[in-house]
């Protein structure tokens, strides 16, 4: 695909920040995964899926007919609003995964039917989108996006008794807390004790000294850097945390990049660890070099995303070239190690996905949520005890499973399960290739972290 079509769909994707979310409001969409066709409903009604019922003969036999109604998953993203670019690649893996799976007989049987709502990354439309999916009867909700407004939307399935999947990451405070009170609510993805561990043996393997730390204000970014400063110099390497930070929403990060770089002259580090969205990260590093900022800039999960080296319009990824970011294998699973046992799992579904998404130039670690949080959901179902929301809910506390981002092992009192996930990864200046594996760091966490990671996140909250 042509540079400059990269180019376009970056500032497409900045501009959705705003324009698209005055276009689409927050309806709500149902998707049909056994065909793929999309509808844009003009109520919180949804659309049947085809159903899969057949109607049997008269018989004797008491044995309960099995259930073939639809599973229905009703799924909160960021379909506009500040973290709308990342969720494109969350709901192409939710559909392209739903049709994989109905297309090899659903699960135990029952075809997948999505329903899409837009949580707008606002907390009070966030909580009304996963109210709206209750009140639509969903099987099992996942979402809503945005870490800061799935919390307040525990209770509401709680409540219903619906399993809920939010994606997270948790917070600290989350991660110290004893879980088994969560009974229909998971939150899988990393949170800030895998984020810090993962920043933490990349200084280590780069055999770096003096690190300089900065971040956005999203709490992920914030925490990690918190708990890395304290962890840092446990293992023999000087840290500096700054105070300073900036929104999602900035269009410009000139005046932060300034701070940077004056505190750069100041302590002159030979790594800059950089909590950053994947919007600025490009406009970032061009700023900082331009101000003769010279040191390794290493980025943050979210870092690993194509907007990175192709958005938004005028970036180059010669801007980033070099420099690193931790993310999962579905970065691109081709160049992990064989011994990840997801491996040819994950090289069939970017197979699929890219069959479904012709344009899109290569994955991100948003992709991942998407492909593990369906799957997630189907290991549950399928290895459920009972075939209703408590069974289900019950099953997820057992799930053992790899996917896209790491090893998930949940347990009763461990509603995250997943406490790693992640491995080393090089910009390179060709958008074709995108990043460039370059190590393993804890992607099979089990879940032991560095001892000084957990000692750390022990006494946080």
């Amino acid at each position: 695909m042509k540079k400059g079509y990269w180019i376009a769909l970056g500032l497409v994707l900045v501009l959705a920040l705003g324009v698209f979310a005055a276009a689409c409001g927050s309806a709500t969409t149902t998707t049909t995964a056994a065909t793929t066709a999309t509808t844009a409903a003009p109520s919180t009604e949804t659309t049947a899926a085809p159903s899969t019922e057949t109607t049997a003969a008269p018989s004797t036999d008491t044995t309960a007919a099995a259930n073939t109604s639809p599973l229905k998953f009703g799924i909160a993203i960021s379909l506009t609003g500040d973290s709308a670019p990342p969720c494109q690649q969350i709901k192409q893996a939710f559909d392209t995964e739903a049709k994989y799976i109905n297309a090899n007989g659903g699960i135990n049987g029952r075809m997948v039917e999505l329903t899409y709502v837009d949580d707008q990354s606002k907390m009070d439309t966030a909580v009304a989108a996963i109210q709206s999916l209750v009140d639509q009867k969903m099987d099992v909700i996942m979402g809503p996006f945005p870490q800061w407004t799935q919390a307040p939307t525990r209770d509401i399935t709680q409540k219903a008794g619906i399993l809920q999947i939010a994606f997270g990451p948790p917070t600290l405070a989350e991660l110290n807390t004893d879980q088994s009170a969560w009974t229909y609510y998971f939150m899988p993805a990393t949170g800030p004790d895998g984020c810090a561990d993962a920043f933490a043996r990349e200084m280590v393997a780069d055999g770096k000294k003096n690190v300089l730390l900065i971040g956005d204000q999203m709490v992920i970014s914030q925490e990690s850097l918190k708990v890395l400063n304290e962890v840092l110099p446990k293992l023999g390497i000087k840290s500096t945390l700054m105070s300073d930070s900036w929104g999602l929403g900035e269009t410009d990060v000139t005046p932060i990049a300034n701070k940077i770089a004056a505190k750069a002259k100041e302590v002159n580090p030979d790594a800059i660890v950089l909590g950053s969205n994947p919007v600025h990260v490009n406009q970032m590093t061009k700023i900082l070099r331009s101000l003769g900022v010279k040191a390794p800039i290493y980025n943050q999960a979210s870092g690993a995303h194509p907007l990175v080296i192709l958005a938004p319009a005028g970036n180059d990824p010669a801007n980033v070239a070099g420099d690193f970011a931790f993310g999962p294998a579905i970065v691109d699973p081709a160049q992990i190690p064989d011994a990840y046992p997801a491996k040819a799992d994950l090289n069939a579904f970017i197979a699929r996905w890219k069959a479904d998404n012709p344009k899109e130039p290569f994955a991100s670690l948003f992709l991942g949520f998407g492909y593990d949080t369906i799957h997630l959901a189907e290991q549950a179902i399928k290895t459920a005890a009972t075939q209703d929301e408590a069974g289900w809910a019950a099953a997820m506390t057992k799930v053992d499973w790899v996917g896209a981002q790491g090893r998930y092992k949940f347990s009763a009192s461990d509603h995250v399960g997943n406490h790693g996930g992640f491995m080393q990864w090089q910009y390179t200046v060709d958008p074709a290739q995108g990043f460039k594996f370059v190590r393993d760091l804890n992607s099979l966490t089990d879940p032991t972290l560095l001892p000084e990671t957990v000692a750390v996140v022990q006494t946080m909250k």
